[in-house]
This record gives C-alpha cells, sequence and structure tokens, in this order.
C-alpha cells in the first residue's frame, strides 16, 4: 500500500505540474493578458501605436548577399546566462575548549554500551586521554571508585583545527533548466589528523600491533608520529572512515509557464531553520538534506509547494554481496514495506529582497509567513537474522560483520508508524523593527517501537519545538539589538550513564512510558557556542531567553569590522531527565570580533565563550552516591575561524 501511493504521488505531482498554467491563468489577476482577453499585454516600456493610414513601404535594401547578416544558431536564445557557475567556501576553524566534561568523570552508575552490554558510567562529555578511565568492564570498574568528579584529571583541555572546501557548481542548461551539486572536500577533516604514519588499519591491512613485540604498528614509511613526512589524503580503509571528497547534493530545477519541477539529492529549508536547515551559513556542519520530487507553483502572490519525499529505504541489493560484486549494475531495493514514505506540502509569503526593501523603506508594514505540513509513514522494517558472521548481543541487537545475502535478512516486521509535522513561519517587518516567529510539532503514533521501547508497547508522539526573535537596527542600521527566547520539548526517558550528547546516545522507553515527547533543533541551528551546540548537541529538553547586541564599524570599500555580544539562560523542560533533576542548566556569556570585505570574500574573527552550569548540570549526592556526587564546573571555549566565500 504504501508503495502504491508512493506511485500515486508522483502521478499527482506530475499532473500538477502540467495543470499549473491552468491555475494560474484562474487565479492570477490579469493572466488573461490585456482586457478583453484577446490581445496579448505590450511589452514594459512600449506604447501601442496610434492608428492612421498605412505608413510607405521603404524602399528595398539593395547589399550584396555576401554582406548579409550571418544567421543565428538553432535555439540561440536558450542560453543567456553563463553556462557554467560556482560557489562555495574555504574554511578553517581552530577550538580550544576548557572542561566540557563540567570537572565529571567516569561513574560506577550501570548504563550499557552501544551492544547493550553493562558498562561503567560516562562523563558529560569525553574527557582528554590523560584522564583516568576504568580498566574492566561492568557495572563497577575498580579504578574510578572516588574519582567521579574527575579530581584525577590532570588535562582539562582539548583543541584543534579542522578544514572544509564547499563547493557548489550549477550547470545551466537553459534560462529554464538548471543541474546543481554540492561536494565537500577534506569534510570538517581535523588538521594534522592523516599523517602517513597511520597509512593503512592496524590489524586490516596492515600487522596487528597487538601481535607481538616485534610486529610494527605503525607505516613502514614513517613508523612514527614524530618522524612523519607528510599529511595523506584522508581515505576510507587507510586512515579513517571519511573519504577526502564527499558527495553530498544533486538535483535538477525545470522552469516554464507552468510551474517548476525539481528533484534529486537536494537540501532543505524552511522558516527561520529551526528543524529544516539547509546548513548554509559559513559555521555549520550538517544541513538536513531530502531525496525528493516537487511540484511548485504561483496562487495569488503565494508559492505552493507538494513534494514526495523517499526516506530510509531498508536494505538494498548495494548492501550485500549482490551489489559488491555487481557494483555498476542496477540497484535494487529488497523490500516494499520497510520503506518510509514522506510527503510534503507547503504554502509560502515572501516578498524579493527588492520588494521587501521597498516596501520597510516607506514605513510599511510588512508580513511574510507561510505553513508546511509533512506526512511520514512505514509499515514494516527488517531486520538481519544472527547468522556465523553475526554475533546477537545482550539486548538481542546485531554487532560485527553486516549480512551478505538476502537469506541473512528476516522478513519485515510490523512497524505501523505515522506522524504529522506541521511547521508554521511568520516574520513581521516594521521600519527598524523586525519579529520572527517558527513552530513547529510532532504528532504521531508507532505501533510496534521495537528497538525503541522496552516493552514493544504502542508509542506516541508529541514533540513541540518554538522560537520568538526580534532585531532593532539603531544607528544608521549600524547598531543592533535583538532577544530571542525559543524551547524544545523533554522526555521523562533518561539514562544518566551516557553521554548528554542526544547524537551519542539512544534511550529506550522505560516499561510503562508510551509517548516520545523529546523534540530536537536542527543542529545547524546556533543559540550558543557550548551547552547546546557541543554538551547537549542542540537545543532539547530546554527553553531559553537570550539578550544579544552587535556593533559594526564601516571600513568603506564593503569592509566592516564587529563586536557582538549574547547572554542565554537557560533551563530544562523536563527536569526529571536531567543529570541533577533540576530545572536550571546554566548561564551562558559568548563575546566575539568579526571581520568581513564583501567584495573579496574575506571573513574572520574570534569567538570567546563561558558557560556558568547549574543544577541540572550537577550530580547531587542524593541521586548518585557518595563516590558519584560531583557539582558541575565552569567550562570556557576560545575560537578563532578565517574563510573565503565565492
Amino acid at each position: 500500500m504504501i508503495r502504491a501511493r508512493g506511485a500515486a504521488a508522483g502521478a499527482v505531482l506530475t499532473t500538477l505540474f502540467l495543470l499549473a498554467p491552468i491555475a494560474r491563468a484562474q487565479y492570477t489577476p490579469g493572466g488573461m493578458g490585456a482586457p478583453g482577453g484577446m490581445q496579448p499585454p505590450q511589452p514594459m516600456g512600449q506604447e501601442p501605436k496610434e492608428e492612421g493610414p498605412a505608413e510607405e513601404a521603404p524602399e528595398e535594401d539593395t547589399k550584396p548577399a555576401d554582406q548579409e547578416p550571418l544567421q543565428g544558431y538553432p535555439d540561440q536564445d536558450r542560453r543567456k546566462l553563463q553556462v557554467f557557475e560556482i560557489d562555495g567556501y574555504l574554511r578553517l576553524r581552530a577550538d580550544y575548549m576548557h572542561d566540557f566534561f563540567l570537572g565529571q568523570g567516569y561513574t560506577q552508575v550501570q548504563t550499557k554500551d552501544a551492544y547493550g552490554n553493562p558498562t561503567w558510567g560516562l562523563p558529560p562529555f569525553p574527557v582528554p586521554l590523560e584522564c583516568a578511565r576504568p580498566t574492566s568492564n561492568g557495572a563497577a570498574p575498580e579504578n574510578i571508585a572516588g574519582n567521579a568528579a574527575g579530581t584525577a584529571c590532570p588535562q582539562k583541555n582539548i583543541g584543534g583545527a579542522n578544514l572544509r572546501l564547499r563547493l557548489e557548481p550549477t550547470l545551466n542548461i537553459s534560462d529554464q533548466v538548471r543541474v546543481h551539486a554540492q561536494f565537500d572536500v577534506l569534510d570538517n577533516t581535523v588538521l594534522g589528523s592523516t599523517p602517513d604514519t597511520l597509512a593503512g588499519i592496524n590489524g586490516y591491512n596492515r600487522p596487528d600491533a597487538t601481535a607481538g613485540t616485534n610486529t610494527m604498528a605503525s607505516s613502514t614509511a614513517s613508523p612514527s608520529g614524530f618522524l612523519y613526512n607528510t599529511q595523506d589524503a584522508p581515505e576510507v580503509g587507510q586512515n579513517g572512515y571519511v573519504s577526502s571528497v564527499r558527495a553530498k547534493r544533486a538535483w535538477a530545477e525545470i522552469d516554464s509557464e507552468f510551474g517548476s519541477l525539481r528533484f534529486g539529492r537536494m537540501p532543505w529549508h524552511w522558516g527561520r531553520g529551526l528543524a529544516y536547515n539547509d546548513g548554509g551559513c559559513p559555521d555549520c556542519d550538517v544541513g538536513t538534506t531530502v531525496d525528493r520530487v516537487m511540484a511548485l507553483t504561483q496562487l495569488y502572490g503565494h508559492q505552493v509547494a507538494v513534494s514526495w519525499d523517499l526516506g530510509p529505504q531498508g536494505y538494498t541489493a548495494g548492501q550485500l554481496s549482490l551489489g559488491r560484486n555487481s557494483p555498476d549494475g542496477y540497484p535494487y531495493d529488497l523490500s516494499q514495506n520497510d520503506d518510509v514514505e514522506q510527503f510534503t506540502a507547503s504554502i509560502l509569503r515572501r516578498d524579493n529582497p527588492v520588494q521587501l526593501k521597498e516596501r520597510v523603506d516607506r514605513g510599511e508594514p510588512v508580513l511574510n509567513y507561510g505553513l508546511q505540513v509533512v506526512y511520514r509513514a512505514l509499515g514494516a522494517v527488517a531486520r538481519p537474522t544472527t547468522t556465523a558472521n553475526q554475533a546477537s548481543d545482550a539486548t538481542g541487537m546485531l554487532a560485527g560483520a553486516q549480512p551478505l545475502t538476502p537469506e541473512q535478512i528476516q522478513q519485515a516486521q510490523p512497524f505501523n508508524g505515522f506522524s504529522f509535522t506541521p511547521d508554521i513561519w511568520a516574520k513581521f517587518y516594521y521600519k527598524a523593527l523586525t519579529v520572527e516567529f517558527e513552530g513547529i510539532g510532532v504528532f504521531g503514533k508507532i505501533d510496534n517501537p521495537g528497538y525503541l521501547a522496552v516493552d514493544n508497547h504502542a508509542v506516541t508522539l508529541r514533540q513541540l519545538g518554538w522560537v520568538v526573535a526580534s532585531e532593532l537596527k539603531l544607528y544608521r542600521e549600524s547598531f543592533f539589538v535583538g532577544l530571542e527566547t525559543g524551547g524544545a520539548t523533554g522526555d521523562q526517558a533518561e539514562d544518566p550513564g551516557q553521554y548528554l550528547n542526544y547524537r551519542w546516545k539512544f534511550v529506550q522507553q522505560p516499561s510503562g512510558d508510551h509517548a516520545i515527547n523529546d523534540f530536537h533543533f536542527s543542529p545547524d541551528y546556533h543559540v550558543d557556542e557550548i551547552l547546546f551546540r557541543h554538551i547537549m548537541g542542540t537545543v532539547t529538553n530546554a527553553i531559553y531567553i537570550k539578550p544579544q547586541a552587535a556593533y559594526w564599524f564601516d571600513l568603506g570599500r564593503s569592509r566592516a569590522i564587529g563586536l557582538n555580544g549574547s547572554i542565554i539562560y537557560s533551563m530544562a523542560q523536563v527536569p526529571v531527565s536531567t543529570p541533577g533533576n533540576s530545572i536550571n542548566y546554566g548561564v551562558e556569556a559568548d563575546l566575539g570580533a568579526t571581520y568581513r570585505n564583501t567584495g573579496e570574500g574575506i571573513y574572520g574573527g574570534a569567538t570567546w565563550g563561558i558557560l556558568l552550569p547549574m543544577g541540572a548540570l550537577d550530580r547531587p549526592t542524593s541521586l548518585w552516591g557518595t563516590a558519584n556526587a560531583s557539582d558541575a564546573s565552569t567550562a570556557q571555549v576560545l575560537r578563532v575561524f578565517m574563510g573565503v566565500r565565492f
């Protein structure tokens, strides 16, 4: 049924694309041309000629034939733009992070590792390698008793620099047809992380260093990092898990009098970027990418769009020996029921920048707004079986080698999940004041959640996220003051022995808890520099208030220096799921200075931040016991960044 709905969606999108001109003619004022509907409108800047007697025909030109201008080539008018364009940036970021683990180390609080085995409790954030660590697995490792506060850690700082070259080429087939792509070269590669001493994976394509005392542990070219000769390119299977060049997006856009059609793997951005954020900012890391077929048209000054999105498709032949034996062959999706189907509809009113500036300069109040609704459904999931090359762990999940043949994958098991996600956005402009709002909700149900719930009982989805941000431009638009507040719902389910970063932990719903309520902002929606961006990974189970200000000194010739500062007070939406079962996360202050030259595309600057944690990040004795209790300590960060945009 889901696949049938997907095929039907494709037909609907095609129909909408073809019927768009009818809708435009019916609903757009003046869509029939000049009054009376029989004559086309006059081109701009031309006046209709007065009626009268016919003019005398001009004398024939008697130029020789060899002086006639050459005929244009076929379809000469199709291509008026530059055929190939490329945008992007090169950036370098250096971070010096102090005490991001908040002075708290490993604990004896029992938790489970990635395979479900009992293990020690983890610190809030990874500690430096110089800190004391457990030497045995289990619920009570012997060497951390009394050291949970991190007092046995002589080093509290970590730091490094990373690089990214982003390339976004555009191929203009014509004025109406474009093909876009996005490539990242050395994508967030830590500088100095791929020396020739790491040429090869230990125990995989070079001898295992633990096999014997005479076994060489490093590359024969440079057996020690101290003796390295060069930095190698990152390569999967050689010195890391990410390739040097990553192709992230590729999509086409087709415009015509019928509307617009887009298809491929493309960026997804909506509103302020609260949940769907394309990651286009120079300091972004992830970005929302969607596989989509979309049709768009204009009705009464509103952009109307519908799309069919292809979510996770489950196992494909390319993930098994079928695809590995024929990597260039036709790809096959091995099941229809385990495909996540998604349909999106939106209506948007947004003035173009020129019209917006003109209306604001005239003192008019301007309101832009939009509504997006996303429907998602999944009928079943397919899980691999326990085989000779796959061992079952303590929770029944599988670890080790991946399945090689379809026989090593179970038949799809029922999941029966669906969700509706409405997202409202509005932005109000009046003279020097701007106020923007975005609110999103996720509502749905999963009948057979599987690993998501301990008892596999049906769960409901009730999640909310919101942001209200204001900005006031003062003193010739050089001084900016603003106030932002936002929040994301939380959930009672917790595992105090895991990291606080949501991307590094997985918490099952306990027995009797039949609702998943924790909402996550996009990790590319940056609120601060320490708590939400790094320690927690994003805004979740939180409410924050952020006053901020910035002043830009105009240096002329498109150059400027800016000073900015902000204070963020944050508290928990569900205190019981914080380490300290308290409401207050803490207060963070961030100060920065930035230089920019928009004419040359150059920018750079520095940022310093300090987090003063409060009770929600503490480990009180009443909850953690004497051996594991500790108060969270102050964290700081110093960032330096520079880049070139083109």
